[in-house]
């Protein structure tokens, strides 16, 4: 027989930790903060940076999709997270030019990509990549962060991003590996970066004055006249490019700015779905621990007086009660979990493709952003022969502009013409 007072204390001290369960504090901010530049940085040894619209992470085509992973939302924020690390690193002063590009085309000094492994309004999970130039990899790492309560929780309209934090360990780590660099490794790596868009541009003058060593990586062999002519229209057509991708850049800003709202709201209603969802699971299991321990209790109770077994009928239909309740917050639970599906659900709606102008035309902002910064590229390369008369690599597929059957700058991912 159980003594009576061992089973009190044991039912007690379930009492109060369900108790602790429900009274958990809520987290502080972190004080992780992005390193800030504290002097100007010679400009030969100013790195500009490409952050590549992230892979969205979702299961291959045909594998099955988690219930908490919804693909529309995942590719908004394949692009929203990437910015949001954009202004970050952009906001420390300790490069030049970082920008938000569409994945696998671009050239530029250090290129940045990314994969989200998990994102909820509670916890956020990314992989991520920086090679330079060269191809030298400066880090390759996995960064997790749960979500800072206290700006679910402020009732202040501000900007901070819940996980703030973990982009900027994200920054503050890329910038460590910098500072590991010696300054003319970092001027070799501009140098590189504009040799290899020149070759990419024009293979025949200029791809013999890049090397590749036995590990892969890139070397500049020679260099170009300081005062050459084709290497600087090579540069007047970078210009061009750099344009370009910066008005891309204003459109991805724009369209972070329209996500905004919708996507803070999500983050932060799924954030208390979540918790509710996790305080009524705890709930349901101590309601129904408590309900057995009142029926164990009463079945070993001693049988042997008229008390003793109006009390143990108590007991049982007590305990049993406590068991129904366990159950019935359970289902609660299961309705929090729906909710936060429908939340997403509902948030998909509001974050279709952007359509958006970029000089004189009319592009679309969503997966064909990759498609028209190629066309961009081939229209580079019809600047180029135009110019010099030099013919572009003909491994390049034709441009649109002499009659390819892809789609056009006016056209979306289906061929559909857009409106003007």
């Amino acid at each position: 027989m159980i003594p009576r007072f061992g089973l009190i204390g044991a039912v007690s001290t379930l009492l109060v930790l369900g108790a602790g369960c429900a009274s958990q504090s809520p987290r502080q901010s972190s004080a992780t903060q992005a390193i800030q530049a504290t002097g100007e940085i010679p400009q030969d040894q100013v790195l500009d940076v490409g952050i590549e619209v992230f892979d969205p992470g979702l299961p291959a085509q045909g594998q099955p999709i988690p219930d908490d992973v919804f693909p529309e939302l995942r590719r908004a924020e394949a692009r929203y997270l990437a910015i949001q690390l954009k202004n970050t690193m952009q906001g420390t002063g300790q490069w030049g030019a970082v920008r938000v590009l569409p994945g696998g085309h671009s050239i530029t000094d250090l290129e940045v990509t990314g994969t989200i492994l998990q994102s909820t309004g509670s916890k956020l999970a990314l992989d991520i990549r920086v090679v330079d130039a060269t191809g030298k990899e400066w880090l390759e790492r996995r960064y997790r962060a749960e979500a800072d309560e206290l700006v679910y929780l402020s009732t202040e309209s501000t900007a901070i991003d819940p996980f703030q934090t973990l982009y900027n360990e994200i920054s503050n780590d890329i910038l460590e590996a910098r500072r590991k660099m010696h300054a003319s490794q970092l001027t070799t790596i501009r140098h590189v970066s504009r040799m290899r868009f020149a070759a990419d541009l024009a293979p025949v003058p200029f791809a013999d004055y890049l090397t590749n060593n036995k590990k892969g990586l890139i070397s500049i062999g020679r260099l170009p006249a300081y005062d050459d002519p084709m290497l600087k229209r090579v540069d007047g057509i970078r210009a061009s490019e750099n344009l370009f991708v910066d008005t891309l850049d204003l459109n991805y800003a724009a369209f972070y700015d329209t996500m905004s709202t919708p996507y803070d709201s999500w983050r932060k209603y799924t954030y208390e779905e979540e918790q509710a969802y996790k305080a009524l699971k705890r709930k349901a299991l101590t309601q129904k621990i408590l309900g057995g321990l009142a029926i164990l209790g009463a079945a070993l109770a001693d049988p042997g007086s008229s008390g003793a077994a109006i009390i143990r009928d108590a007991a049982v239909i007590g305990g049993m009660a406590a068991i129904h309740a366990g159950i019935g917050t359970s289902k609660e639970a299961k309705i929090h979990a729906e909710a936060i599906r429908e939340l997403a659900a509902s948030v998909e709606t509001e974050l279709q493709p952007i359509v958006i102008e970029v000089e004189g035309q009319t592009l679309r902002l969503s997966g064909s952003a990759e498609t028209q910064y190629q066309e961009w590229r081939r229209i580079l390369q019809e600047i180029w022969t135009t110019e010099t008369g030099l013919l572009p690599d003909p491994n390049l597929p034709p441009s649109t502009t002499s009659g390819s059957s892809g789609p056009s700058l006016h056209q979306d991912d289906s061929g559909h013409p857009l409106e003007r």
